[in-house]
């Protein structure tokens, strides 16, 4: 039997731990018996190109995890694939099936089931039964499909001891060609956020002893990989056991960098302590914010204060040890326009080096998601889900939130104009809301801008809209090495020996080579030095003189 696993991802740098998660777990045996064969590619991967690798296996049963950004992509694999080759079973898994999955499976009568929670304890019986070519598998907790016009489901199925599972890297099936590796060393949440897949779960948190985490570590750095992205949901949930894992992670200097997710409203303790003698770089942190805006927060059922989440978001930058990263959620429950601009520039005044704002996603099976209608919330039925308008934001002012989102990574995120950014806004906010309302809806908000191309739409905003602040922009252009001959730079003067009555306190009179511009602004006079033979590339020297 041909087992074939669709492994779509968002790109090629990412890899999905289902397959070697489930593969793990079977015995010698069953997977001598089995004959896997894995298709991957990415959600921009050539549709065909996909179809034709599936026909090649020729398929016996074919399996799929869905999230919802290949979901699409997969079903459109799938529904086509069936109709070519017909295989015995198609059958899917994943956070896309957390919910009510009967008018999914009437829609789709090439699936053969779809499977809610999670499913490394099920796997091997599972299997087994494929094996053997009989529908025992139905009788497995978790199976959901519809036979005779007939929906049946059999519940959420979990795992009961995660210790005991085999992990993911004992499969040959893992891949270890990716820049990264996922790593998973607790299962469950304490939090019940009602945004959330795993703020529906009732199974209690479970966690990996600190030894069978060493050992997995040091196979990962045994296979050269550099960085770990750590799944736990809050990695901090229990200050001890966080501080253990920061102690091993430290005896990984130099060797892995970590990259975690912390709730900064529960920073205390042990792990405070800990974070304060963490080495330099070693970790990269993602603070979940969603929202500074208390009732905001209650009606998510977040735990945690905005107070406590400011302090624990300014408590991790003082460290100076790790980039911090804020996330935002535009489209949660209460949670206006406004005060969504307003939380941004107030994270912009506290300074993460970086500032996520994305839109809501109602995810399948979460709260928001099951009580939509009541809570008067509309979104797009198909992935990824997005919220489109709430009681307290229009649809409107979405579309404005994912223009800032964008503003955001174009000058904010990029650490070459954060700082001028930053001062511009923080001093003058209402040029935050004059951006949006300048770049919403234009061609610039619908695909990356270089350095270059940052710097002049920058400077062109600020000549209209806060003139005050061009000269600023000017010199942010020039120090990030930009061309003395475009727009931003045309406030600079060139100094010249025989007819400049500005004394030039940097000139080189045996260097006939050297180019000199100046901007002179309230307080000082700002020179460049430029060689003519690359002057486009950089300046050789930057010297500022008080007036």
């Amino acid at each position: 039997m041909n087992f074939v696993w669709l492994d779509i991802n968002a790109s090629w740098s990412h890899s999905s731990l289902a397959l070697p998660a489930l593969h793990a777990q079977l015995d010698s045996n069953t997977k001598n018996e089995c004959n896997w064969q894995v298709v991957r590619g990415t959600i921009k991967s050539d549709i065909a190109s996909i179809i034709e690798q599936i026909i090649q296996t020729q398929p016996t049963y074919i399996f799929a995890t869905c999230w919802l950004f290949n979901n699409n992509y997969i079903n459109e694999v799938l529904c086509r694939v069936n109709a070519i080759c017909k295989p015995k079973g198609i059958f899917l898994g994943g956070p896309e099936f957390l919910g009510n999955n009967q008018e999914f499976l009437n829609a789709r009568p090439y699936i053969t089931a779809v499977f809610k929670g999670e499913g490394e304890e099920m796997f091997p019986a599972f299997v087994k039964a494929l094996l053997s070519s009989n529908n025992k598998w139905k009788e497995i907790p978790g199976w959901e499909y519809i036979e005779n016009g007939l929906y049946h489901s059999s519940g959420e199925e979990n795992v009961k001891d995660f210790a005991s599972l085999i992990t993911p890297e004992e499969s040959e099936l893992f891949s270890w060609d990716k820049s990264f590796v996922q790593l998973e060393t607790s299962r469950g949440c304490f939090n019940s956020c009602k945004f959330c897949v795993s703020g529906i779960s009732k199974a209690p948190v479970q966690d990996l002893p600190i030894r069978s985490i060493q050992n997995r570590l040091d196979t990962i750095v045994s296979k050269g990989i550099k960085e770990v992205r750590i799944l736990d949901r809050t990695f901090n949930a229990n200050p001890k056991r966080a501080k253990e894992f920061i102690d091993l992670a430290a005896k990984y200097k130099s060797k892995l960098k970590f990259h975690l997710e912390i709730h900064p409203a529960l920073i205390r303790g042990e792990f405070k302590e800990v974070l304060e003698t963490v080495p330099e770089d070693l970790l990269h942190v993602e603070a979940g914010i969603q929202s500074l805006q208390e009732n905001v927060l209650l009606a998510c059922s977040r735990i945690g204060t905005n107070q406590k989440a400011i302090e624990g978001l300014k408590y991790l930058l003082s460290t100076n040890k790790f980039e911090v990263h804020a996330d935002l959620i535009a489209g949660l429950p209460e949670y206006s326009y406004n005060q969504l601009v307003k939380d941004t520039i107030s994270l912009m005044e506290i300074g993460p080096h970086e500032i996520q704002l994305e839109s809501l996603k109602l995810l399948a099976g979460t709260f928001f998601r099951n009580n939509s209608e009541s809570l008067g919330i509309e979104y797009s039925p198909t992935p990824p889900y997005e919220v489109l308008k709430t009681k307290d934001i229009s649809y409107k002012e979405i579309s404005k939130a994912m223009t800032l989102s964008k503003i955001l990574d174009f000058w904010y995120n990029d650490s070459r104009w954060r700082n001028l950014f930053k001062k511009i806004i923080c001093k003058e906010n209402d040029l935050l809301e004059e951006m949006v309302c300048y770049l919403h809806g234009t061609e610039y908000i619908t695909q990356p801008l270089s350095l270059e191309s940052k710097g002049i739409l920058l400077y062109r905003f600020c000549k209209e809209k806060a003139a005050h602040f061009l000269k600023d922009v000017a010199l942010e252009w020039i120090k990030n090495g930009l061309s003395i001959n475009k727009e931003p730079a045309e406030l600079f003067k060139q100094w010249h020996f025989k007819d400049s009555d500005i004394e030039n306190p940097v000139f080189d009179k045996d260097n006939i080579r050297n180019k000199y511009y100046y901007l002179i602004t309230e307080s000082q006079i700002h020179w460049f030095i430029f060689n003519k033979e690359i002057e486009r590339i950089a300046p050789i020297r930057y010297y500022i003189q008080d007036l």
